[in-house]
């Protein structure tokens, strides 16, 4: 005799109830956790006493020559030896467990950690001879809303692992991850150098890191129900409570003061980006740098530019792209500028040594200029040649479209000429596809055309103009 078949509902409400418990146990924090041992690791573990604080000056010094050699590898060294994570979950503790005694200790030994942090680093960047702005001691003055979320997963693994014995290994990341000692170092370097924007910005940045490592630790201490302090006498406990609030809204007013600010500059700079794609578009090869400035009563996008192709004629165009992309009360400055930086000299010396004939020529010059200031005025004439073909091509072409319709494509180079005599030149080319319904006369007559245009709008003595 066979048995009825299970019913379909039966089913899913057992597979259903698989599905649940292996989605409980996968994310399940609890399991595990030693309360009372992690509540007395974090204490015993957020003094800036003796080794702690040597630690400390090592780690910031380490930091500190990291910095200044712009080394990554360094940093990351110094972070992983640094005790400055404890005290900041000895806060969050604090306030998470109701215990006014462990947060004032944590406090005392994290302003203790502050003023050693600062200290050593300004002493250090007083006396070093290295000065630069290097990119990773610039980098730690720019807060953004990604700051804000490494810091707050940050503290959630931080209190995390010193929960749970079996990742407790993940700490030196977490202290790597939301770096908050660099910030300090730089700190000090601002100090040092006089340099109050730096020092402040810098500042902002760890402030921002501990506000919100800080906040986490709280929140996972109050989910996992860590034993809440109880007190006996209920004036004690209605102080203990005041003085827990008030510590809490200090750190969570400013907290939302400081998103609010991060995740504002975030969007602004990414309206600004959008409006130079979308509106500079192509000629962004004319712009050399922009910026955008917050100011009353009125913002301000600067821009700076080569050449002509990006002038005040455009604003009107450029103030609907403002509006557009949400950049309300802003108005455009456009600067125009000659100058060349470093790092776009060194691109264009790559691109120039790799030009077929180059290299002939740039050893000719050694051999002819006798002092170093004639060779580098030469070499200086040659970038600049290269760079205005590079960026007037763009518009040359547009203007040829325009009168010269049937043109498809256009090339424009400089050929290496050897003459009877001996003697080398260069000779400009332009090469020119025609459209296949162009008859063989117009072209012979546009040719000509178009070569007496060149030669005026480039200001030519001849050009050899070529169908391909």
């Amino acid at each position: 005799m066979t048995e009825p078949n299970t019913p379909p509902k039966a089913d899913l409400k057992e597979a259903g109830v698989i599905l649940n418990r292996f989605w409980t146990d996968l994310i399940d924090l609890k399991k595990g956790v030693d309360k009372y041992a992690t509540i007395e690791e974090i204490k015993n573990k957020k003094s800036m006493n003796g080794a702690n604080a040597w630690m400390l000056m090592c780690s910031i010094m380490i930091a500190s020559i990291g910095l200044n050699q712009n080394s990554q590898a360094v940093i990351i060294g110094a972070m992983l030896i640094s005790p400055l994570m404890s005290p900041i979950l000895g806060i969050g503790l604090g306030i998470g467990i109701n215990d006014s005694q462990t947060l004032r200790q944590s406090l005392r030994h994290f302003f203790a950690a502050i003023l050693i942090a600062i200290v050593t680093s300004t002493i250090y960047f007083w006396f070093s001879p290295f000065d630069e702005i290097t990119p990773e001691i610039q980098a730690r003055t720019t807060p953004t809303i990604l700051d804000v979320l490494i810091a707050i997963f940050g503290g959630i693994a931080g209190i995390v692992s010193i929960a749970r014995k079996d990742i407790s290994t993940t700490l030196p990341g977490v202290a790597i991850a939301t770096a908050l000692m660099p910030p300090l170092c730089v700190t000090g370097y601002g100090i040092a150098n006089g340099n109050w924007t730096f020092a402040l910005s810098s500042f902002y940045l760890f402030f921002l890191n501990t506000v919100f490592v800080s906040l986490a630790t709280y929140a996972i201490v109050r989910y996992l129900r860590f034993p809440y302090r109880k007190f006996v006498d209920a004036k004690r406990k209605q102080k203990n409570q005041l003085l827990i609030g008030l510590f809490a809204t200090l750190i969570l007013v400013p907290s939302i003061w400081i998103f609010s600010n991060v995740l504002r500059d975030y969007n602004q700079e990414r309206h600004v980006n959008q409006f130079i794609n979308e509106y500079i578009g192509d000629d962004r090869i004319f712009l050399d740098d922009y910026q955008f400035i917050n100011a009353e009563p009125t913002n301000k996008l600067i821009l700076k530019v080569y050449g002509s192709e990006i002038d005040k004629s455009k604003i009107p165009f450029y103030n609907l792209g403002l509006e557009k992309n949400h950049l309300h009360n802003t108005e455009i400055e456009i600067i125009s500028t000659s100058e060349i930086k470093l790092q776009k000299l060194s691109e264009l010396e790559s691109q120039v040594k790799g030009i077929a004939g180059m290299a002939g020529a740039f050893e000719a010059l050694k051999n002819e200029k006798s002092t170093q200031d004639e060779k580098f005025d030469q070499l200086r004439a040659e970038f600049e040649k290269y760079r205005i073909d590079t960026t007037s091509f763009s518009g040359l072409c547009r203007e040829l479209k325009v009168l010269f319709p049937d043109v498809q494509e256009i090339m424009l180079s400089r050929a290496q000429v050897h003459q009877s005599n001996g003697s080398i030149g260069e000779l400009p080319i332009l090469l020119v596809d025609w459209s296949e319904s162009t008859r063989s006369k117009t072209k012979e007559e546009q040719s000509l055309k178009i070569k007496e245009f060149v030669k005026i709008r480039k200001n030519l003595d001849t050009i050899r103009v070529l169908e391909y």
